[in-house]
């Protein structure tokens, strides 16, 4: 026996849904269903609305915390020597290291037999902040896939 997916169950499961992400993933599911989208066109046209002012607002207080970090020197200046991804040759980018195999050695001082191996494994995270321009929010990157020192020297 299968249990039909109601309009009401998606209304509530969206209302319930803390991440634009996460109402996203509610909307794909109406999609998913056999609700009749044709006569709730209204109402997804709303949600999805929701959805894009929900994203910008949690753009524009990224934006705020970013200038923040920038403003309190928290972020450092990095000029990028190599083209990657979407950072150009030559472009001052700020750079924030968040180095959590340095924040252990502090705390622990003499780092413990059995975690040496673990806690040289740790690579720092690197989120570079960037834009789309004059004028625009900022937001940051993680590095994952390129060696940050091969394309990036500190100012």
């Amino acid at each position: 026996m299968t249990v039909d997916y109601t309009i009401e169950q998606f209304i509530e499961e969206f209302e319930e849904a803390q991440t634009p992400d996460a109402k996203q993933e509610v909307m794909l599911r109406l999609l998913d269903s056999d609700i009749d989208l044709v006569d709730n066109k209204e109402l997804l046209i709303e949600y999805k609305a929701q959805i894009a002012d929900l994203r910008e607002q949690i753009n524009i207080e990224e934006d705020i915390k970013i200038n923040d970090l920038i403003d309190k020197g928290l972020m450092s200046l990095y000029t990028c020597t190599k083209s990657v991804n979407e950072f150009i040759e030559g472009n001052q980018y700020y750079v924030k290291v968040d180095d959590a195999r340095a924040k252990y050695i502090e705390v622990f001082g003499e780092v413990p037999e059995a975690l040496v191996d673990y806690i040289n494994s740790i690579k720092p995270l690197i989120w570079i902040v960037t834009d789309n321009g004059i004028g625009t929010l900022k937001y940051k990157v993680l590095v994952k896939d390129f060696d940050f020192s091969q394309h990036f020297n500190k100012q």
